[in-house]
């Protein structure tokens, strides 16, 4: 109970009543354009208290005190930024009100995944969403697809696009017509059109956007939304307002 009110961010500064017991070195890599190989940018040492990080990450706690535990208290860190795991090990501390752009939102979402601190996760998705607009909305997309290891996590931040131009745009017309404008793969403008409800299991149809609706399966209470489903010659119509259910069949005109 107590520990609930200490702030831990205290313990940070270099003059800290509780010293530190581990120390990381970051090594900042980047690749030469021409030879594709990887040569050194920066590195910088990021200290820290074992037990604080342990009591965030299973996986530190395995690393500090696991069964294979190691015994040493220097760790060469790699394939992140400087700057990212700097405010990662911060936010782990509990600081507050850090300056963070759409770049570092997903360094830190990257190593949250890593590390498997899910309030972390949580908090860098819900900040990449916040900061989503039209000009940065491919930037998040193409860093979504081609940057987050977790297969899952791709999946939502690129859902998260798809609402973001759901709830912005009048059809699925003008919003194909934006991505395609936004020089998109075709394989990306799938995946960001595949587009699911968060209040249950079916997918969101919204202006002709089309789906396969999951057979045997009943609706949530509270879900508002109309769904189209293409079943061979015809379109089923299933209509879902606060449980009340209603189904029809649509014979498309020849």
């Amino acid at each position: 109970m107590v520990l609930k009110t200490v702030d831990f961010s205290q313990f940070l500064s270099d003059n800290s009543a509780i010293p530190y017991d581990v120390t990381f070195e970051v090594v900042e890599e980047v690749y030469d354009e021409f030879t594709y190989e990887k040569f050194e940018l920066d590195r910088k040492t990021v200290q820290a208290h074992k037990m604080l990080l342990s009591a965030a990450s299973p996986v530190f706690r395995s690393q500090f005190y696991g069964k294979m535990k190691s015994n040493q208290n220097y760790f060469e860190i790699k394939e992140t930024k400087i700057k990212a795991f700097d405010l990662f090990i911060q936010i782990i501390y509990g600081v507050e009100n850090l300056s963070l752009d759409i770049s570092d939102m997903f360094e830190i979402l990257d190593l949250a995944d890593f590390y498997i601190i899910e309030p972390i996760k949580v908090k860098m998705i819900d900040a990449i969403k916040n900061e989503m607009n039209f000009e940065n909305l491919k930037t998040i997309a193409d860093a979504a697809a081609t940057y987050i290891h977790h297969e899952q996590l791709a999946k939502n931040m690129l859902k998260n696009c798809g609402k973001f131009l759901q709830n912005n745009l009048r059809s699925s017309n003008q919003i194909i017509e934006f991505l395609q404008d936004e020089l998109m793969e075709p394989e990306l403008i799938d995946q960001i059109l595949d587009i699911k409800c968060d209040n249950c299991e079916y997918f969101e149809c919204k202006d002709g956007l089309y789906a396969i609706f999951p057979e045997n399966k009943p609706l949530r209470p509270g879900v508002r939304v109309t769904k189209w489903v293409r079943t061979g010659p015809r379109i089923d119509v299933y209509e879902c307002t606060v449980a009340s259910v209603t189904l029809a069949t649509v014979h498309p005109m020849s």
